[in-house]
């Protein structure tokens, strides 16, 4: 081989070499970020939460008089969620989970409260998954404020729930929920899909910019239409046939600095069409029930000069 052809041939495998390095080199995560908010022991936020929910039941009943019962109810609630961080248990100079104290205020407005609430306060854990743990004082809560609880605990810790080794701008993932709270329909999940979107202005808190994320979900039943009876239920000798069915799309503002959520807001439809039966067929009672609802929280600055 000449010396000639033999540089050429280095150079080509030398190349090579480089595009491969290039290729199996993790420079597609050099932009990924971690948005673990950066909490410390004695840390206060404050949080505004406003909530709309309109329910609206039909019932039928074997048994039922000629008029037939209806309901349609709407609920405003609005509260002040004061968050103390307690403490900060930390893995790899990133928190691993956060024991935290959040106390319920009533939102006033220039005239007068909004709701008459009592204030109530949780003692809570975030685990290292994002879930919520060892907390205390949820069962005081009206059940309004459960409501309140729910979408600010959801919005607050989604950054526990991102991939492990952070996130980029236009990356999806999906994720299946249980559903927990109790319902005459067994074994309903929701399927989620979250897409980080773009950086852009926070909305509360301009001189910083935000992560924002869209998050879409469905609610899916595993259960039999036919045979859809919880263990619960069947405790009780009834049995249930039904179906379930919902959506929510949520948006998401988190701080690049802090990784605090700094806006979110949600809008939610579940409906349900279930019949609830004693087990020897001697009467049931036939529910539709449709949902709808909007959430809001948002962050308060500390310079807002917010009485609370």
């Amino acid at each position: 081989m000449s010396l000639a052809r033999y540089k050429r041939l280095a150079r080509n495998i030398a190349a090579i070499f480089v595009a491969f390095h290039l290729l199996a080199s993790p420079v597609s995560c050099d932009d990924r970020i971690s948005l673990l908010p950066s909490l410390t022991a004695g840390q206060t936020i404050r949080y505004e939460v406003h909530g709309k929910v309109k329910r609206k039941v039909k019932t039928q009943s074997r048994v039922a008089t000629m008029v037939e019962p209806r309901d349609t109810e709407e609920i405003e609630v609005s509260s002040i969620l004061v968050v103390n961080i307690k403490e900060v248990r930390r893995e790899k100079d990133h928190p691993a989970s956060v024991v935290a104290q959040a106390e319920f205020l009533p939102f006033l407005n220039d005239a007068a409260p909004l709701t008459a609430t009592a204030k109530h306060i949780i003692q809570f854990t975030i685990t290292r998954e994002g879930q919520l743990a060892a907390a205390s004082g949820y069962d005081d809560l009206s059940a309004e404020q459960q409501l309140v609880w729910q979408f600010w605990f959801a919005r607050f810790a989604l950054p526990w729930t991102f991939p492990a080794g952070g996130v980029k701008p236009a990356e999806k993932w999906k994720a299946e929920e249980q559903e927990k709270s109790p319902a005459p329909i067994a074994n309903i999940f929701w399927e989620r899909e979250t897409t980080y979107g773009q950086n852009d202005k926070c909305p509360i808190s301009p001189a910083q910019r935000c992560a924002v994320f869209l998050t879409t979900a469905s609610l899916k039943q595993k259960s039999s239409v036919e045979d859809s009876t919880p263990e619960s239920f069947k405790l009780h000798q009834l049995k249930t046939s039904g179906s379930v069915k919902g959506s929510n799309e949520v948006v998401t503002y988190l701080a690049l600095r802090t990784g605090l959520l700094d806006r979110a807001s949600e809008d939610l439809f579940q409906s349900m069409d279930v019949y609830i039966i004693q087990e020897d067929d001697s009467n049931q009672v036939h529910y539709t029930i449709a949902v709808t609802s909007h959430f809001e929280a948002v962050i308060v600055p500390a310079n807002s000069g917010n009485p609370h």
